[in-house]
């Protein structure tokens, strides 16, 4: 899913290095971290609907990751002072580390990994264009150019990383745009497809194309040299907005449009459909990411804004929570296409726990603009309904499902709670005598929680108990006290966004 490697590829030099009697060279020795780490990242995934017991082959699936996590360390380590410089493999295997350790939550270790990860590139030389592996001229046979273009697709999916982490933990990237724009891939290596026509095939997506288009994505959001130290501009967010419905949906492939998606060749190439919401989680959680700052404005500051602006302001939260329900959807979506069941993968995870963070604060404003009628409002094209019912029933179904990841995941544990707890002071009526009565069962994998049935009980016009979106000093003391009253670790605070509280809790 991530594209670190070029699985043909990869497994022809498997074979290879399998074949042989002796290992003498450093680049077999490191061929050994790439596979041990690329062991330990796939344990992650197990149990699974096809493989459901927690053992294999009568060792158990921790002391197999934690085995692996070891030896790759070790000779990860061993040869970083043989080679300083090191190969396009040691640039791989570095990813596969960090991808491991955000399953985890381990959200620090992760942005340190990608940053181990792009210092490596960077010494490998595999974002010069120009020269091999070690530095010396390519040839031009069709062999090397693989190799070359597999280099140009590990840089491109490490910029991807980059650029998403950076982003979520508003942090400065490692890799510079000019980079990754002098390296995009040039070998279009279509899948293997039959009994369709050559003109489909012919236009079918690259495997690698999904990747590209989040290429793309990180290079417009980058481009637009956007500075968080300065107060939210709801014109400036709409320009944003503006200018990615206009400059980079256009560009998307048939296959990935948001709109009306050409799923011809769906059945054809099976990842394809999994791809294609992974791309719509990244689109729709950057449109979140745009506007999400206007949470932190306070009354006064509202208060201050030019009468068009409060205008805007109000359609922009309208835009922050229909996004947030369609990364929601997508989740659901690919949730579904792992079969939904037990998964770390943290893309299910995180994108379950943060936009439904998003949809309770702005569910907790009374004066948020639900629709009042029928009629569905417009994102990026599509229509997209939204009243309290839809925003209340997509966060139980994100709590819900990670209740059930909480038995294998502890991030999911922790965000289920956090969650479960902003739910319930976003739902119970102020005249309840025990607003934390719903959350006094939460504990281990929070299975047997009870969520009330707010729509059922109350009206939706009904003044639910209020986070106080406005004021951004009365959230964290709120969400402080409800952490001391459980009992679990405290986090800490980001800067600029609440819903990092749960990140930071991994750190």
């Amino acid at each position: 899913m991530k594209q670190v490697i070029h699985a043909p590829s990869f497994l022809a030099n498997y074979q290879l290095w399998w074949a042989k009697n002796k290992i003498t060279d450093i680049a077999d020795v490191e061929f050994a971290a790439l596979i041990t780490r690329i062991c330990s990242y796939a344990t992650q995934f197990l149990p699974s609907p096809s493989h459901t017991v927690d053992q294999i082959r009568g060792r158990s699936l921790a002391d197999i990751r934690d085995t692996c996590s070891s030896i790759g360390s070790n000779i990860a380590t061993a040869c970083e002072i043989l080679d300083w410089k090191g190969t396009l493999v040691r640039v791989q295997h570095i990813i596969f580390a960090a991808l491991k350790v955000s399953c985890e939550g381990r959200t620090s270790q992760f942005w340190e990994g990608i940053g181990c990860a792009c210092r490596a590139a960077q010494k490998a030389g595999i974002h010069a264009d120009t020269t091999g592996l070690m530095g010396s001229q390519l040839p031009k046979d069709s062999t090397q150019e693989l190799e070359r273009d597999v280099q140009r697709r590990t840089f491109c999916g490490l910029y991807v990383l980059d650029s998403h982490l950076s982003r979520q933990l508003d942090r400065i990237p490692f890799i510079p745009d000019h980079l990754v724009e002098e390296t995009l891939p040039r070998l279009r290596l279509i899948p293997d497809i039959s009994n369709i026509p050559t003109e489909t095939a012919t236009t079918a997506p690259d495997i690698f194309t999904e990747r590209l288009m989040q290429v793309r994505l990180g290079l417009f959001w980058r481009g637009l040299g956007l500075q968080r130290t300065s107060e939210f501009d709801p014109t400036e967010s709409e320009r944003r907005y503006e200018k990615l419905n206009s400059e980079y949906l256009p560009n998307l492939h048939p296959a990935f449009a948001i709109s009306h998606p050409d799923t011809t060749l769906d059945k054809a190439i099976p990842k394809l459909p999994m791809q294609r919401q992974l791309l719509y989680i990244a689109i729709f959680d950057s449109i979140c990411w745009n506007f999400r700052p206007l949470l932190l404005l306070k009354p006064n500051q509202v208060a201050r804004l030019a009468p068009y602006k409060r205008v805007l302001l109000r359609s922009q939260k309208q835009r922050l929570g229909m996004a947030a329900l369609k990364v929601l959807e997508a989740v659901a979506t690919l949730h579904t296409m792992f079969g939904g069941s037990y998964t770390r993968f943290s893309a299910i995870i995180f994108n379950s726990f943060e936009p439904a963070i998003l949809l309770l604060n702005l569910c907790s404003n009374a004066d948020f603009p639900f629709d009042q009628d029928d009629h569905s409002t417009d994102l990026m094209g599509i229509k997209v309904k939204m009243t309290y019912r839809i925003a209340i029933q997509a966060v139980e179904q994100a709590i819900h499902r990670l209740q059930m990841l909480a038995d294998l995941s502890d991030m999911a544990a922790s965000g289920a709670r956090v969650a479960t707890l902003l739910f319930a002071r976003c739902v119970q009526p102020k005249q309840s005598p025990s607003p934390l009565a719903l959350t006094s069962s939460v504990s281990g994998s929070l299975g047997s929680t009870q969520f009330p049935t707010p729509i059922e009980r109350y009206g939706e016009q009904e003044k639910w108990p209020s986070l106080e979106v406005g004021d951004h000093s009365l959230m964290p003391d709120n969400f402080s006290s409800m952490v001391q009253e459980h009992s679990f670790p405290s986090p800490q605070l980001s800067s600029l966004e609440f819903p990092m509280l749960w990140g930071e809790a991994f750190f």
